[in-house]
């Protein structure tokens, strides 16, 4: 072998040799290396370094430290707890025989802000921004935490919040590069993952505007009694600045001034959210849903700009369920309770999910999972066919406040069908109000106005509505009632009750109400020939029959649950019939009587009691009342002329 071959595989040995000796891990002393990381730690960001576990050095691929039982502090307060520590270095500093920390990697840290640790977090973040901004010395370059777990205090309700699990990656190569950064958490028993690209530091220490992409995931199963998945995702692609705390000076600031009165990150561009279950969304977030808990499935897209404490989309596009409405709207969150204003328009809008599990009879529940009334069911004391004897309550759609107008040139709630739809719905603390500036349904125009209130025990509840020339056959067949009536009919209502339950609220009504009908014809039974043969009426109602007429009215004053029917007028060719009695809307029972006029050619007429459930009420004629021969006593006939 040659001389320079042999003198080659020795250096290859050698270089072999000193490559495994530097990508080994070497023991060092810990107080000496620590105090060699602090110093940088101190000059840049003004934190201390502790280790009471062993240190190692390690060059190869990078060089770098490793603690062990670690804690970051300042202000004499432990800021970041560790079980491991990896400081890297940059290799020219170290040459230099000082320490320029690139990195740090943290090993299932406890992250702790006790009261008053956030003005220690104040100055390191400041010292930070300020490199950043001037562009000057070295920077953090990466920054990872490995099962990391994050406790602080949460500003809205002043309660601890912890995040546990936290794994997270930041990247940031260069001062005018962008800082990418990826992590995974738990929060609340909800796993989630965040994903950021894009931002530039330095732009944004310095005042400007930064680039930034976010993408937000979460998903859970049934956690903390809620009864829904919590799913969902957003995504925003826009621009963040970060304002000061004072506008600027200056006439031409006057208009932006309260804009720019708080500091605070200013956040805009394209904003996507969807959501399987907005309710549970909502409540994993702290935010007491409100009316939202009507909803389900949620999607928005549309530009947004958002500042601390609200959020406005001058344009925005909405999919609840399988409706979909554009136009702009604004939700603020003040101490945890959420204000959301919208103007939407859509040109197919279906309710129907509103009414899910909605009834008014016992059996199917009031609003199930809303609030309106518990979960538990219904009283076992309320009988199948009467009104629900279950408590109500607004609280539950009432914990956040609602401004919504809506427009659509169709919509649908349950079985009815509307065109050119006007509506609105307000929502404030303990109260609801729902308003229907006009719809066309089956030909005709319905307006109306319902409003809610909460009472100590229940709700206030007042309703007042108008209708002119509607379809009542349409209609009924729309609802799916029997049409035993046909006809235009115009009417106008105003009711007003309270109660702690649907029961008492309807055995407390009060109001009035009248309807006129023209045109029309009664089906199921003839009036004309029942007046000529009393004697069938018991099976009037099943042979069938039409009464036609010109007009029929009726007025009803409603006092403690009965309808008193003060006017109730049917007027045809050949006809002529009055209704009187009450209906018991408590009992769901009639209790009237229908006189049919004798007619003009001689044809006889009668009485009749209308009688029994008002869904199956029963005819029976009414015999005339004789008064008995009325007899004198003798000493009367002094008296007689």
């Amino acid at each position: 072998m040659s001389r320079r071959t042999t003198l080659a595989l020795s250096g290859a040995a050698v270089a072999a040799l000193a490559v495994a000796g530097a990508s080994l891990s070497w023991t060092i002393a810990a107080p000496r290396a620590a105090a060699f990381a602090e110093r940088d730690l101190a000059r840049r960001y003004g934190l201390g370094l502790t280790v009471a576990g062993p240190a190692t050095l390690t060059l190869l691929p990078a060089p770098r430290l490793t603690f062990s039982e670690v804690r970051l502090r300042r202000g004499g307060h432990d800021l970041v707890a560790s079980e491991g520590l990896q400081v890297q270095l940059g290799l020219a500093g170290l040459l230099a025989g000082r320490a320029e920390i690139t990195g740090l990697v943290l090993e299932r840290a406890r992250i702790a802000l006790p009261e008053g640790a956030d003005r220690d977090w104040a100055e390191p973040a400041a010292r930070l921004a300020a490199r950043a901004a001037a562009g000057r010395g070295r920077h953090l370059r990466r920054l990872v935490l490995v099962d990391a777990t994050l406790s602080l205090r949460d500003p809205r309700t002043g309660h601890r919040e912890t995040v546990t699990g936290l794994n997270l990656v930041a990247n940031w190569p260069r001062p005018t590069a962008g800082l990418d950064l990826s992590a995974a958490f738990t929060w609340r028993g909800v796993p989630a993952t965040l994903a950021l690209s894009g931002l530039r530091p330095r732009e944004l220490a310095a005042g400007a505007e930064s680039p930034v992409a976010a993408a937000l995931t979460w998903t859970g199963a049934d956690t903390a009694g809620r009864r829904a998945t919590v799913a969902g995702s957003a995504e925003i692609e826009g621009s963040l600045t970060w304002a000061d705390e004072t506008p600027k000076d200056g006439p031409a600031k006057e208009a932006s001034a309260t804009e720019t009165a708080k500091g605070g990150p200013r956040l805009s561009g394209q904003a996507r959210f969807a959501t399987a279950a907005l309710p549970a969304t909502l409540a994993w977030l702290g935010i007491a849903p409100g009316p939202a808990a009507l909803t389900g499935p949620v999607s928005l897209d549309g530009r947004f700009l958002a500042r601390p404490g609200g959020v406005e989309w001058p344009t925005i596009r909405v999919r609840v369920g399988d409706n979909q409405l554009e136009g702009a709207g604004a939700a603020s969150l003040v101490r945890g309770r959420l204000a959301v204003t919208g103007t939407l328009a859509a040109e197919q809008l279906d309710l129907s999910g509103l009414l899910t599990g909605t009834g008014l009879l016992t059996g199917t529940g009031l609003l199930a999972g809303t609030g309106l009334v518990p979960e538990a069911g219904l009283s076992p004391e309320a009988a199948p066919g009467s009104w629900s004897r279950s408590p109500l309550a607004l609280d539950g759609i009432t914990s956040g406040d609602l401004d919504l107008r809506l427009s659509a040139a169709s919509a649908r709630l349950g079985p009815v069908e509307a065109q050119d739809v006007a509506a609105g719905l307000l929502v404030r603390d303990g109260t609801l109000e729902a308003t229907l500036g006009r719809a066309t349904v089956q030909g005709g125009t319905v307006k109306g106005r319902a409003a809610l209130a909460s009472l100590p025990a229940g709700i206030d509840a007042r309703l007042q509505g108008s209708a002119d020339r509607i379809d009542l056959g349409g209609l009924f067949a729309d609802l799916g009632w029997p049409r035993w009536i046909l006809g235009r009919a115009q009417g106008s209502v105003a009711l007003d009750g309270a109660g702690s339950s649907l029961a008492d609220l309807v055995g407390r009504l009060a109001g009035r109400a009248a309807a006129t009908v023209e045109g029309g014809e009664i089906l199921g039974v003839n009036l004309a020939d029942l007046a000529q043969r009393p004697e069938t009426a018991a099976t009037a109602l099943r042979r069938g029959g039409r009464t036609h007429f010109e007009r029929a009215r009726v007025s009803l004053t409603v006092s403690d649950g009965v309808a008193e029917i003060g006017q109730g007028q049917l007027r045809g060719a050949a006809l002529a019939a009055s209704l009187g009695g009450r209906i018991f809307l408590a009992e769901r029972r009639l209790g009237a009587e229908a006189r049919i006029d004798p007619g003009p050619d001689g044809r006889a007429g009668g009485s009749f009691a209308i009688e029994g459930p008002w869904l199956r009420p029963s005819l029976r004629p009414l015999t005339a009342r004789t008064l008995p021969p009325a007899t004198l006593p003798a000493a009367a006939s002094a008296y007689a002329p």
